[in-house]
């Protein structure tokens, strides 16, 4: 019951003047009442309150219901025969009248060919038969006659009603039809004869109100009586109570609590679905063609283009928008809600819907429609084969792209390729294509270079596309195969003018300065020497003194300048730390600026710049998840994932790489998964956590893998599980593995990949102290070293390698290093080692305080392990339930006390600073814990050291040490 629920003013208005008529009825004057409204707007329920009306005050009540499926002459009106109340005499009788009629229409299609022919005898006689039988009952007891879906009631049927109701004046007889408004079905005859009789009445019903709807929605849904959730369910529904009862019917059936002080949104579901189709399509064939019309053309739609596309008149768009309109199905030329549109869609013939897509493409390119619409509809009719769709298409995926819609711009490229049948736009579409779904799903990016890698190959791939390619071989870290291109590109080069490789600057300076460096490597086994060679351990005290840096660029600056554009002309370089930050600042993210923006990134990581890495990568991600680029944000994912494994925050490493890998489908056919996993891995072994680093080790990963950059990292972590689960050889060979390619592909650069200090360490637990202290030199003498991530850990293992009596100096050096990196891990294995080099000189009180330091960043950093390993250097067991530490004082707390012998040299201020320094914090430590700045705490060091005549935090005397207890 669609009103009673509602309680509808207006319907309580409409059914007065029913029961009005039926009472005039019952005192013998005949009416007729014509019920009209929207489909679905309650002309069926005010039949039947009226039927039930009568049927309680004696009335016989005879029912028929129009129907296009059923067109039979007068098989409407044999329905009135159904009613178990009818007479048996007169229910023959009307039969019999009725049958007379059939034999007359019969007679009437027999003439067909002929004159127009009069009306048959036949159907007279039983026109008249039929009001008299139902006159005379009428005489006895009240009759009410209803109808429904009178536009759909047929011809014949028609007939005799009108027959009836303009020769049945005084009578206890009622006539109630309904139908619906603007309905291209309606008898104009039959309504307009209607409209002469003296004792027709009209009744129109409309659609609810929102006040109407809001008093609904309290009623039966409870939900708060307000403006705000009323006008969403009104907007949805259009006030139609058909609608509005389904959507709460699948609101219910969602189970979703009400929740009074909220706004609640209506839950579109089946219920709702149907609900619209029946709307749709209960209101006539033309109605129906003009809202799949609607549907396709979407924010196209006009009244030109919907007649030019159906084949309509003017008049017959005007009745269907009024009848759409009167339903609430619409607002001007759109539908309320974009599931009614796609119901729409949905329930049209696969066929029909495909031909009406490809003529709105037709005319919305013949009319200068907007291309990006041109080429949805081209997408729906999966065609392209008009001489203009083509170029089109591509035109669309820029303007897509433009709008941050890559799926769009993905699949316009697509149709365009299938299409396209010149070899050469086919090589540059696919090209494109890869490096647009770069935003979507690096995997499926690197497929999509599969079929321009075998062009290729076979010679075939125009030049003009190879520096692209090898553009996206590069970007997605496919080194190997990226070297192959770039030697086509060499011989092709010679014969391409400069502007036609202009765009392509990366790649032509990559071509033109790959080769051998100028002290290129050797065996991984037996590492080359530098230009340069460390100073090893002697008579200067341990120091380490880097080698003069070599004037060519490293591989690092050249890609970062190729990138960015500073070339330079070996007059002047720009450092890759501030060419990367210029990048990042002044360009927006785009597809043309994507790739550049990675290799800035990624320069500031392996300058040793973390710091200044992550909040720029945590904006990219943020900005890639705005503009609907998962790809994007995995790649920048990955990149936070090795960000935080360098500041040593091993939880949030392994969470940014599951996140990266979460976000890719189909990622383990993709070289791209070696990033997230290889972090992943290193963060998982570092925690302890073997078995979870063994699961994704375990994963499938491509044979391609190890031919791009992605494997050089993922090798190391396999060694540094190795290494951590006591494989110390086959560690090595991994390590060793991992080296020889970086100098085969000429990457050979700690800062990516540090494989000899790694590899040091393997030869470290074998016993090889030269052989480690042999690597650990040579990579602190390679050209462009200036990460103080990687100094400090080669500083670390030369003291693990080296004479006893230098390793506190040099393990001193490691963590000033380490301190500036922003490396917590490393830091605290600095540190641990630093506190057992000092306990074994006898320095307890230092020692104890700087493992007591190490011992709480490896907590802090999640290193379980290592957790373990500076229990077990502090003199404890693994199983001993004490605490390694306790809570610390001093400048955390009271203030420290200056030593009498220094308190003439120092301020108060000065010592609390050295006293932290002495305990092991780090500068932004120390200005965390005294809340001063970090340049207020090194103007104290640089003070300290010049009042105490000393050089480093190394030497400042345990006498400053701040109170902290001593580790048990």
């Amino acid at each position: 019951m669609v009103f009673s629920f509602a309680r509808a003013r207006q319907f309580d208005a409409q059914f007065e003047r029913l029961r009005r008529v039926f009472s005039r009825c019952l005192s013998g004057e005949a009416g007729i009442v014509l019920v009209e409204g929207g489909v679905g707007c309650g002309k069926t329920h005010a039949l039947e309150a009226v039927t039930t009306h009568a049927a309680k005050a004696g009335a016989l009540v005879l029912k028929a219901y129009g129907s296009s499926a059923d067109p039979a002459p007068l098989g409407t009106l044999r329905q009135l025969l159904d009613s178990p109340r009818l007479p048996k005499a007169t229910a023959d009788r009307l039969r019999r009248a009725l049958d007379h009629g059939a034999l007359g229409a019969a007679g009437l299609l027999e003439t067909a060919g002929g004159a127009t022919p009069g009306v048959p005898l036949t159907q007279v006689q039983g026109a008249r038969e039929f009001r008299a039988a139902l006159y005379e009952l009428a005489s006895r007891e009240p009759v009410v006659i209803c109808v429904d879906e009178l536009q759909f009631v047929d011809r014949l049927s028609l007939q005799y009603l009108l027959y009836l109701a303009t020769r049945s004046h005084a009578a206890k007889l009622l006539m109630v039809f309904a139908q619906a408004t603007d309905s291209e079905q309606k008898d104009a005859i039959f309504n307009t004869e209607l409209l002469r009789q003296p004792n027709f009445q009209r009744l129109r019903l409309e659609r609810l109100s929102w006040e109407e709807t809001a008093r609904l929605l309290t009623t039966r849904l409870g939900l708060p009586d307000s403006t705000d959730v009323s006008y969403n369910w009104y907007e949805v529904s259009g006030g139609n109570p058909l609608l509005l009862r389904a959507l709460m019917d699948d609101y219910r059936t969602a189970g979703v609590p009400p929740r009074p002080s909220r706004a609640v949104e209506p839950m579109v579901g089946d219920m709702f679905v149907q609900a619209v189709l029946t709307c749709v399509y209960r209101s006539g064939h033309t109605v129906s063609r003009l809202a799949e019309g609607i549907a396709v053309l979407g924010a196209s739609a006009s009244p030109d283009l919907l007649a030019r596309l159906l084949g309509l008149g003017p008049a017959g768009i005007q009745r269907g928008v009024a009848a759409l309109t009167g339903a609430g199905l619409i607002d001007g030329l759109a539908f309320r809600h974009s599931s009614v549109e796609a119901a729409v869609l949905e329930d049209m013939d696969p066929g029909i819907r495909l031909d009406m897509n490809r003529s709105a493409a037709v005319l919305l390119h013949q009319g200068g429609g907007a291309t990006l619409a041109v080429a949805r509809h081209l997408l729906a009719a999966h065609c392209a084969d008009e001489p203009w769709a083509v170029p089109l298409l591509r035109d669309a995926a820029q303007q897509a792209l433009a709008e941050d819609d890559a799926k769009l711009a993905v699949a316009c490229l697509e149709l365009a390729y299938a299409a396209c049948d010149d070899e050469e736009l086919r090589a540059s579409i696919r090209i494109g294509t890869a490096g647009i779904m770069w935003r979507l799903n690096p995997s499926a990016s690197e497929r999509l270079l599969e079929e321009p890698l075998a062009a290729l190959r076979a010679e075939r791939l125009p030049a003009s596309h190879i520096g692209r390619l090898i553009e996206l071989l590069l970007a997605h870290g496919r080194i190997e195969e990226a070297r192959g291109a770039i030697g086509r590109l060499k011989a092709v080069m010679s014969g391409t003018a400069p502007t036609n490789l202009s765009q392509f600057r990366m790649t032509a300076r990559w071509a033109q300065d790959s080769g051998p460096q100028d002290s290129g490597p050797q065996d991984p086994a037996a590492p080359e020497r530098g230009s340069g060679s460390a100073t090893r351990p002697g008579t200067d005290g341990g120091a380490f003194r880097a080698p003069a840096r070599s004037r060519r660029p490293s591989s690092l600056s050249t890609i970062t300048a190729a990138f960015t554009g500073f070339f330079g002309g070996g007059e002047r370089e720009e450092s890759p730390v501030a060419a990367a930050e210029k990048v990042l600042e002044v360009s927006p993210l785009t597809d043309a600026t994507f790739e550049p923006i990675v290799n800035s990134v990624n320069a500031l990581v392996y300058a040793g710049r973390p710091d200044k890495a992550a909040p720029w990568c945590d904006s990219l991600m943020d900005e890639a998840e705005r503009r609907r680029s998962p790809g994007w944000r995995a790649i920048f994912a990955s990149i936070r994932a090795e960000i935080a494994l360098r500041q040593g925050n091993l939880v949030e490493s392994a969470a940014y790489a599951t996140t990266a890998l979460d976000i890719v489908p189909g990622r383990d056919g993709s070289v791209f998964i070696g990033g997230p996993l290889a972090s992943q891995i290193l963060a998982y072994t570092a925690m302890g956590k073997y078995d979870a680093a063994a699961r994704q080790l375990s994963r499938p990963v491509p044979e391609a893998l190890f031919r791009s950059i992605y494997g050089l990292g993922y090798t190391r972590a396999r060694g540094r599980y190795y290494l951590a689960t006591k494989r110390f050889n086959a560690a090595l060979g991994e390590f060793l593995m991992a080296g020889k390619l970086a100098q085969h592909w000429e990457l050979d650069q700690p800062a990516l990949l540090p494989w000899r200090s790694d590899a040091a360490e393997a030869w470290l637990e074998l016993g090889e102290r030269e052989k480690a202290a042999t690597l650990v030199s040579e990579q602190l003498s390679r050209t462009g070293v200036g990460d103080p991530r990687v100094r400090g850990v080669s500083l670390r293992l030369l003291a693990a390698a080296g004479d006893h009596e230098q390793r506190s100096r040099l393990l001193g050096q490691a963590v000033e290093e380490l301190q500036c990196s922003g490396d917590r891990l490393e830091l605290a294995r600095a540190l641990d080692d630093l506190g057992g080099a000092l306990r074994t000189s006898g320095d307890h009180g230092r020692a104890h305080a700087i493992m007591s330091r190490a011992w709480q960043m490896a907590k802090e950093c999640g290193a379980e392990e290592l957790c373990a390993r500076i229990r077990l250097d502090s003199g404890l067991d693994p199983g001993d339930p004490r605490q390694v530490v306790q809570t610390v004082r001093g400048p955390l707390g009271a203030k420290t006390a200056v030593p009498a012998s220094l308190g003439s040299k120092l301020s108060e201020s000065e010592a609390r600073v050295a006293a932290l320094a002495v305990d092991g914090y780090t500068n932004r430590e120390i200005a965390a814990n005294l809340y001063i700045t970090i340049s207020t705490v090194e103007q104290h060091l640089t003070r300290v050291y010049r009042k105490l005549n000393i050089r480093s935090r190394q030497e400042l005397p345990s006498a400053l040490r701040a109170e902290v207890d001593e580790i048990a």
